[in-house]
């Protein structure tokens, strides 16, 4: 589920809706393994698809503001609402805020080598952590150019003062890619409810680049799209598939166990 669920987070987080459709393939390595994914994308409309495993797909549906995660070994799957989904962050937002800011806090206490030794510790897997986490959040786009997957990408950093929260390159080369582009930037924006207050802010952040992230590193985990083509995918693709039965979702057991970690 975790690596599922972060093919679709960095779905989500790359992806515009176009109206022709686009598909692309991406790989994922770091903290996390290696694993690849498929996603489909159509206005309003997305789909990642979990290679290897029990083959775990997330549909996301704008249009109805629901998210279904699918497991076709089983023939079942489970719904969570847009609604659902901010409920729960706002009951574990809170807690999850003041533990943050309250360990933040003890690490200002520190010796500065005692610190920084602890930050390094910690900042791979909890971005944010920094004892400068309260600097405002900004983006630099630091010229740098080379190519991936066969776009010209150039290279911009997201930073909280001194700390790097991630590393995306981006193309302007997606044909297309401005259509109905202000749908999933609302979807980012809601979705970014779901972690901490870091995690709003930087994708706030990242919706100030102008394009499409090829190759993307967030915590230690890099995920570098290998394909990518303009294709219309049937709506039939983006529904339940007759017969599955409907489970209760497990999407709040993985929420707890990221913030526990």
């Amino acid at each position: 589920m975790k690596r599922l669920s972060l093919a679709f987070l960095a779905g989500w987080f790359a992806v515009t809706a176009f109206a022709q459709g686009l598909y692309w393939q991406s790989k994922t390595t770091g903290t996390v393994g290696e694993f690849s994914s498929e996603t489909f994308a159509m206005p309003k409309k997305m789909k990642v698809v979990h290679q290897g495993g029990d083959g775990s797909i997330i549909i996301v549906r704008l249009d109805r503001e629901v998210v279904w995660t699918v497991n076709p070994a089983k023939k079942e799957y489970s719904e969570m609402t847009f609604a659902q989904m901010e409920d729960m962050a706002k009951k574990a937002g809170g807690k999850m805020d003041a533990a943050m800011a309250k360990m933040r806090e003890e690490m200002r206490k520190m010796p500065e080598e005692q610190r920084k030794m602890v930050e390094k510790m910690m900042g791979g897997k909890m971005p944010g952590m920094s004892a400068e986490s309260d600097a405002p959040v900004q983006v630099d786009n630091t010229g740098e150019k080379k190519t991936i997957a066969g776009f010209g990408c150039t290279k911009y950093v997201v930073r909280q003062g001194d700390q790097v929260l991630s590393t995306l390159w981006v193309t302007k080369d997606v044909k297309g890619f401005a259509e109905l582009a202000e749908d999933w930037k609302a979807f980012s924006r809601r979705m970014a409810a779901l972690a901490q207050r870091f995690a709003k802010e930087l994708s706030e952040a990242s919706l100030r680049i102008d394009g499409f992230p090829i190759q993307s590193e967030v915590g230690g985990v890099v995920t570098t799209v290998t394909k990518l083509e303009r294709r219309a995918t049937p709506a039939s693709e983006f529904e339940i598939p007759s017969g599955y039965k409907e489970v209760k979702s497990d999407l709040e057991d993985a929420m707890q166990e990221m913030e526990e970690e």
